[in-house]
């Protein structure tokens, strides 16, 4: 098996290919990272030929599901021994989603830190669509391509947050796709909170009062702070980092500092990784996703 994790992106317009390969005390290394349009030839032909070009069949391979596919909950934690959780949380989250609950794939995941006084403890569930992992593991396999891990945008954005020194004390990271955006905050490689807003690149592009859009991602953010200083015992979060984009928008970084009390940073991968591959801007925001999934360090998944 060859070195790292691979990870495979899909997109609308075609495929990211990105392996990470980590050693104890330094950054992770960036040794592959290719896009390759679907053009003509269709997803199936494209994905095994990456899948020869790159010997996916002797890779760790992760892949990322696409929002429609899963759903990301809240809930109070069962109060039952751990071998009954997935049993009990199933029952509980089964009218929070919009497809069946027998259809449902389940994974869940603790909320880090101490629990509030007078609160329940509070867990994350995460609830994809069985045939969703079963199409994309029958596509995988059908390329030639050895998946081993599932993931959600959420936990690899939280990745790429824990790249950031400023994790350590906590990080709110922002990043925006053609369509919408994510805010999430972490804190030393754990997610406290994770926020998806209506506002992407498309519509900063279209907008002429950009900073009526501006003002609406300044309150998105503010709110998950409020939410995160309320409800977690943790000091204050006081970075803000900006994902990398295909492309500046104009006045968003000068209106985030001047409308927020945190320090306002743009993030460049190629000064958190070791990067063997060239990394161009455009691509760091192409494979931003599936490259924070390569990143992953957890063996468990969906």
């Amino acid at each position: 098996m060859l070195p790292g994790l691979t990870g495979v992106g899909l997109r609308a317009d075609g495929v990211c290919v990105v392996r990470v390969e980590r050693t104890a005390g330094r950054a992770p290394a960036l040794t592959l990272v290719d896009f390759r349009p679907w053009g003509d030839q269709g997803q199936d032909k494209v994905l095994a030929r990456v899948a020869v070009d790159y010997d996916l069949a002797r890779s760790r391979c992760t892949t990322v599901l696409d929002a429609n596919e899963y759903s990301l909950l809240l809930t109070e934690a069962p109060d039952v021994p751990p071998d009954e959780l997935r049993a009990a949380i199933r029952w509980r989250i089964k009218d929070l989603i919009d497809f069946h609950i027998n259809d449902a794939t389940l994974d869940v995941f603790d909320l880090p830190g101490e629990k509030a006084a007078g609160r329940a403890r509070s867990m994350y569930a995460v609830a994809a669509r069985s045939s969703a992992i079963q199409k994309r593991a029958d596509m995988m396999h059908a390329a030639g391509i050895n998946l081993d891990v599932i993931d959600i945008p959420e936990m690899a954005q939280r990745n790429l947050a824990a790249l950031l020194p400023e994790d350590a004390k906590g990080v709110v990271l922002l990043s925006f796709t053609s369509g919408g955006g994510l805010i999430t905050i972490s804190r030393q490689s754990d997610i406290y909170l994770s926020r998806n807003i209506d506002i992407g690149l498309e519509m900063m592009a279209s907008f002429q009062d950009t900073g009526e859009l501006f003002d609406r991602v300044v309150l998105e953010v503010q709110r998950s702070l409020d939410y995160y200083d309320s409800h977690f015992r943790q000091s204050p979060v006081t970075t803000l980092a900006l994902a990398p984009m295909p492309h500046e928008v104009p006045g968003l970084v000068d209106h985030l500092k001047a409308n927020l009390s945190l320090n306002v940073i743009t993030m460049d991968l190629t000064k958190l990784m070791e990067c063997e591959a060239e990394l161009k801007p455009e691509l760091q925001s192409l494979c931003l996703t599936v490259l924070g999934a390569a990143l992953r360090q957890e063996e468990r998944a969906l």
